[in-house]
């Protein structure tokens, strides 16, 4: 221990009588903080783009998280909408006992909201997706395998002459009675005191299955 002190005293003593000597250890001493600075500098960096990555990872969770919460509230509420449509749609056994509901129905419409001197004039029913080229109904294949296969679009012009209440009174009911309808188009005629609209109604057609035996 005695020659380690010795040594140290000696080594210091030369230090201080050379003062080349003591500035050569001061810059080995500020090489190394250096070093020492910039490698803490590098592991900081390193770090903070970790930290950095495990965020980004974190927001893409919680992004996914509410994108799934948003599609089951999607899916639910087409559920719902789905249930209030069947709910609402009228199923006939053909298209005439439909025409013939469709127009009863109509003219009770009509009738309870003092609508006089009206007409109804029922259009041919068509397929729901299906559009009409050149007098022929076209669908793609897409809406040939689509749920609403079976589902018909029922039309019927429909005539009355204009008073206030009649025309309120017949909106309100066709919109938001019974069955799932819908006015296509309106027009009121000021100076002949007529109303005209368009009104269709869905409806599922379901013939019986034949008895057999």
């Amino acid at each position: 221990m005695s020659e380690l002190v010795q040594t140290l005293r000696k080594v210091w003593t030369d230090v201080q009588a050379n003062p080349r000597l003591r500035w050569g250890l001061v810059l080995i001493a500020a090489v190394v903080l250096v070093e020492g600075g910039l490698r803490w500098s590098d592991a900081i960096a390193q770090q903070q783009q970790a930290l950095g990555k495990l965020q980004a990872d974190v927001a893409a969770l919680r992004s996914g998280l509410k994108n799934d919460a948003a599609l089951t509230d999607a899916l639910e509420a087409s559920r719902q909408t789905a249930a209030l449509v069947d709910a609402r749609l009228w199923t006939v056994s053909s298209e005439a006992v439909g025409q013939a509901k469709m127009k009863d129905w109509l003219t009770e419409v009509v009738k309870r909201n003092i609508a006089d001197q009206y007409v109804i004039n029922l259009s041919v029913s068509r397929e729901l997706g299906k559009r009409e080229v050149a007098g022929a109904a076209v669908a793609t294949s897409a809406q040939a395998d689509a749920p609403g296969a079976g589902v018909r679009e029922f039309r019927a012009n429909v005539s009355f002459r204009l008073t206030p209440r009649a025309l309120e009174g017949v909106l309100l009911e066709v919109e938001g009675g019974e069955p799932f309808c819908a006015v296509e188009s309106l027009l009121v005629k000021g100076q002949e005191r007529r109303v005209e609209m368009t009104v269709r109604v869905l409806m599922r057609v379901h013939p019986p299955e034949a008895s057999h035996g």
